[in-house]
């Protein structure tokens, strides 16, 4: 709702003659209460203005996060496909004490990273690739073929399994 200010006496003069009997109300109560609503009009802009930039914050900042988090994954994905080649390699060849310590290394650096491995060792419909599945009477993995791997928590790269049921 848009005021009219009155900038100086000659002006409110026209206006208090126009209505001389509506208002009963002296020169500076008339222009008080113009101010009163000029004031509230201006203090809806102000919070509305002020809540559209603390949502714009808000978005930005998550906005921002996504981006770390999405150029993280795109850079460590090499080394998660490196991690995986020397878990297969491990599985192939048998226990050496070389492989263990490059693997744990590698490990450690995801671990430091925020990326962990995800669990295989119980079923989950909502965490695991189910490749193959061979029928022996119970459910349960019977060989892990690729690693699945989560950044804070949540997945990015699902375990690929073989499952028995």
């Amino acid at each position: 709702m848009k005021t009219e200010r009155f900038n100086n006496p000659t002006e409110f003069k026209d206006v208090k003659e126009e209505h001389p009997k509506s208002s009963k109300n002296s020169p500076v109560e008339t222009i008080s209460k113009i101010v009163q609503e000029e004031n509230i009009d201006y203090k809806d802009q102000y919070l509305r203005l002020y809540a559209d930039f603390e949502n714009y914050k808000k978005r930005n900042q998550k906005e921002k996060e996504e981006l770390v988090l999405n150029t993280k994954t795109k850079m460590l994905n090499s080394i998660i496909d490196l991690d995986n080649d020397l878990y297969i390699a491990k599985k192939s060849i048998g226990e050496s004490e070389g492989m263990n310590i490059i693997l744990n290394k590698v490990t450690n650096f995801l671990k430091s990273q925020g990326i962990e491995e995800i669990q295989t060792q119980t079923y989950d419909s909502d965490l695991h690739e189910v490749i193959s599945v061979l029928e022996t009477g119970e459910e349960k993995i019977i060989e892990v073929i690729s690693k699945g791997y989560s950044i804070n928590g949540k997945p990015f790269k699902y375990p690929k399994i073989i499952l028995s049921k």
